[in-house]
């Protein structure tokens, strides 16, 4: 067994696991036997590894947001993808905290901000939060620099990601009811 090899892996089961396991494999005080450029190598390797696993799934969504036709109506573009309507939205006639969201995406991937806004005002926001972080995941990936090592992940990261779609779907609930669009017949 190799010397200050770690006794447990600490995995966070929340949107970082991955990178958790992957930190904690490559970032480890072990000393293997190889040659000494091993922590270089094994650090250069961890910086563009991580790089491609934010960047990936980043370019990945975008992709999929272009190729989708964004409904006019606000809602309803996931079903491109074979889901079924939202559930929330045929019982109460409003919409639920998600509603939207595919749609948003697609419409501010398409260059349509305004129509990304009223379906989803949080989509637009993180749409945009979604390609900062691709072009910084990429950029660590292609130039072995690290950059999103400054970007510890805390507990108010999902508590604002949260109240943001909270905030986002209010939004559309209010300016639905207000312009006699919610609630549905």
């Amino acid at each position: 067994m190799p010397v200050g090899r770690p006794k447990r892996l600490t995995v966070d089961l929340g949107g970082g696991m991955m990178l958790a396991i992957v930190d904690e494999l490559l970032h480890s005080e072990a000393t293997y036997p190889a040659s000494p450029a091993t922590g270089s190598q094994q650090k250069a390797f961890s910086v563009r590894l991580r790089g491609l696993l934010v960047a990936a799934p980043c370019w990945a969504i975008f992709i999929l947001a272009a190729t989708l036709e964004p409904a006019t109506g606000g809602y309803g573009t996931h079903e491109q993808l074979g889901g079924p309507p939202c559930s929330f939205l045929v019982r109460t006639g409003w919409p639920c905290p998600s509603c939207g969201m595919t749609t948003s995406l697609s419409a501010t991937a398409h260059g349509w901000i305004a129509l990304g806004w009223r379906a989803q005002p949080f989509g637009v926001v993180l749409f945009a939060a979604m390609i900062l972080l691709g072009a910084i995941g990429s950029f660590e990936l292609l130039t072995n620099r690290s950059v999103l090592h400054r970007l510890r992940p805390k507990l108010w990261w999902g508590l604002v990601l949260l109240g943001g779609m909270l905030v986002g779907w209010g939004w559309n609930a209010a300016t639905g009811w207000a312009g006699g669009k919610y609630p549905l017949p």
